[in-house]
């Protein structure tokens, strides 16, 4: 089943309608909700506070955590789309949660949308955000900590912390390593919002599409995504993001090590001998195990050429 959402908008009544999930729910939310697909493998996280343009609320920020976490300990889940139920994605920070507060609430609220961004970054499943309309302050940060971004053409980013009085440090700490620099500066110092196109040409966005189209194109590429070797996506993100954080001698140790323990994977064996036999692989995942479980066998014989020359371990 193909996942084509109904965008909420707000009615006469000045109301929203309620949004239906396409898959099954594994677990009810207040301010998310969380479906997903095993067939496909893939599972979406739907912001849905449209009234207030999904503003994180402490609630969506744990429930996010919660969805996250749960997802990634589900084996047939390899990728999640994070979208929104109504026109605009996200407004940024709640300010009833903080406004006109002490010191520790407000710190204690402010440190919340980190411990979700550190959750999604650490999550080894990947995340594709889907954002249209408005993508502000702690909204862009949230969009800037997913691994892949599509934005519809109706996307605006912006970062309003010299209009408010106080900066947005946060949401910049979340996305300054996905942007330009001096783009970066932009963004940050003139707090006013800059479409979609511009955040594809600053390296925040991967791609824009008419707004119509948003979903189907985050479907379709989740699902390309998690059609690939379930093992490879889970590890090739975690490689990711933590190659950024060390030298290319210590980078090349890792990526041996991490090629060789997943070539001698179930899934592993499989792709190779699919490869040589011309045929679509069957993937099992985490459930496949070992292909070489005998960690005792002998050593093989290792036979190569260097020009004429046959030389043997």
């Amino acid at each position: 089943m193909d996942f084509k959402p109904t965008v909420v908008r707000l009615q006469s009544s000045g109301t929203y309608p309620p949004y239906t999930a396409t898959f099954p729910v594994p677990r009810e939310y207040n301010d998310i909700i969380m479906e997903w697909d095993v067939q496909s493998h893939v599972a979406v996280i739907t912001l849905n506070r449209p009234e207030v343009q999904n503003a994180l609320s402490p609630t969506l920020l744990e429930e996010a955590m919660d969805a996250l976490r749960l997802i990634d300990e589900n084996d047939d889940i390899s990728c999640t789309i994070l979208r929104s139920s109504g026109e605009h994605f996200c407004s940024g920070g709640d300010f009833k949660a903080f406004s006109n507060k002490d010191l520790l609430t407000q710190r204690w609220y402010f440190e919340l949308t980190p411990k979700l961004l550190q959750v999604m970054m650490n999550a080894a499943v990947p995340v594709v955000a889907a954002v249209r309309g408005n993508c502000c302050a702690l909204g862009v940060s949230l969009a800037g900590s997913s691994d892949i971004i599509l934005a519809s053409d109706s996307a605006s980013f912006y970062l309003p912390g010299g209009n408010v009085g106080f900066g947005c440090f946060t949401p910049t700490a979340g996305v300054y390593k996905s942007l330009l620099r001096k783009r970066m500066f932009e963004l940050l110092l003139t707090a006013k919002p800059h479409p979609a196109e511009w955040a594809r040409e600053s390296g925040l966005v991967n791609y824009v599409y008419p707004d119509a189209d948003l979903d189907a194109r985050a479907w379709e590429l989740a699902k390309g995504i998690a059609a690939n070797a379930p093992m490879v996506v889970r590890w090739a993100k975690q490689f990711c993001y933590h190659v950024q954080d060390i030298d290319e001698r210590h980078a090349f140790r890792y990526a041996s090590d991490l090629i060789t323990m997943q070539s001698l994977t179930r899934d592993g064996y499989e792709g190779q001998n699919a490869f040589l036999e011309k045929r679509k692989p069957v993937w099992q995942g985490r459930k496949g195990g070992s292909a070489r479980g005998d960690v005792h066998a002998p050593e093989e014989e290792h036979v190569w050429k260097v020009g004429k020359e046959v030389r043997r371990k």
